[in-house]
């Protein structure tokens, strides 16, 4: 077993499988992300035990995001995100001048900007929360499960044992993420365990990457359907269909009916090109300039490269050469810039490409960063947590 460094002591019971099921069932989005949330750090503690903790887990990052996440599935964030879109950027009223000098032949002020930026802000928020709990919860029930049980199987052992390991992974379905497998989950927990036992620092820091970066790919190709989902919410449909019904409520009342008819076939092509630009441009702007990972001693954003370390330094310096030949053909696939952090950046967070070329080079250059072993929550409000409430105060 790995003595890389000192493992670190657990403050909390250690999640079982049946806990991870529990949480993974509780039907309010914003308590669940909580008890995910804190049963992801217990996790990361725990696997110290196993791993030492030179090096962090995928649920070390996964606790983040899960912090993050929860910013989101109790509204602030995502309202946040739609105010700052659609209040700042003249963006949407630029693409609807047009529109709206024709409808003001009509109705000498229509203040259709105003009320599309409302319904907007009334709906698209509950919408882009939904979809991330339903993202944050999914995640979990799948990887919460296999880490206890990899922690249960695992805890006491001193040597490598290849029937036990088959043992564990048996458990897990052959085949292709797209055909409903779990082979990089497969991968990943191999490279797990061949690290409990890797004699050299490096080896062990890099087994432990793949691992990292096999479990994030695994779960973001799982995740596609939400995020794409929470990034468009119902924005483009919600600007289409409120235009077209309040104008044409205008026009039946003041236009012929044939001419009516005509000006609202019109619109509604129109709105087709208008509608799309808008999700298109809300995804980009909200990936660049609004969309963040909260971490424990610094904000990145995701649609900016990667920042170096605090030290200057782009990657920890036992991962800035590597040897593992399975790390660098995950690499290979998921990386456009290997080797540096520079065109990490994101430019369009709902493309699976995009998204993995930033979280590889944060998960490989974040990797040995003690403060990501830091307690999401305090003390008072893990106790209200674990009692199923939602605490006060900033979370």
């Amino acid at each position: 077993m790995s003595n890389s460094a000192a493992a670190l002591p657990l403050k909390w019971p250690l999640p079982t499988e049946i806990s991870c099921h529990a949480i993974a069932t509780l039907p309010d989005a914003a308590q669940r992300n909580l008890q995910i949330t804190q049963t992801y750090h217990e996790l990361t503690i725990a696997l110290s035990q196993l791993l030492g903790s030179e090096n962090v887990t995928w649920c070390a990052f996964g606790t983040w995001a899960s912090k993050t996440a929860g910013q989101f599935i109790r509204g602030d964030e995502a309202d946040r995100m739609v105010r700052l879109y659609v209040q700042q950027t003249d963006f949407i009223e630029r693409k609807l001048a047009s529109l709206q000098r024709v409808l003001a032949w009509f109705e000498p002020s229509p203040a259709l900007k105003e009320t599309l930026v409302a319904q907007a802000i009334d709906s698209v928020p509950a919408e882009i929360s939904r979809q991330i709990g339903a993202g944050n919860v999914k995640v979990f029930a799948e990887l919460g499960p296999l880490f206890a049980r990899f922690l249960a199987d695992f805890a006491t052992h001193t040597q490598f044992d290849q029937a036990q390991l088959d043992a564990f992974l048996v458990r897990l379905q052959p085949g292709t993420q797209e055909d409903g497998g779990q082979d990089l989950l497969r991968q990943a927990f191999t490279h797990y365990y061949h690290a409990m036992f890797a004699a050299q620092t490096q080896t062990r820091a890099e087994y432990i990457l793949c691992a990292n970066l096999l479990v994030g790919f695994h779960e973001q190709q799982r995740l596609q359907p939400q995020i794409v989902a929470g990034m468009e919410a119902p924005l483009e449909n919600e600007f289409e269909s409120n235009f077209l019904r309040q104008a044409n409520e205008i026009i039946r009342q003041k236009a012929p009916r044939g001419i009516a008819q005509l000006i609202q076939l019109l619109w509604r092509w129109r709105l087709k090109g208008v509608s799309r630009h808008i999700a298109d441009d809300w995804r980009e702007i909200s990936t660049r300039w609004i969309m963040t990972i909260v971490l424990p001693t610094e904000t990145l954003r995701l649609g900016l490269d990667v920042p170096p370390l605090s030290d200057g330094r782009t990657f920890p310096p036992n991962l800035t050469t590597l040897q593992l030949a399975e790390l660098t053909a995950v690499l290979a696939t998921v990386d456009r810039t290997p080797h540096s952090t520079q065109g990490s950046a994101a430019r369009d967070w709902g493309n699976l490409a995009d998204r993995m070329n930033y979280i590889t080079d944060l998960f490989r250059s974040r990797q040995q960063e003690a403060s990501l072993y830091q307690q999401p929550f305090s003390d008072v409000q893990v106790e209200e947590i674990r009692h199923g409430r939602v605490p006060p105060g900033s979370l």
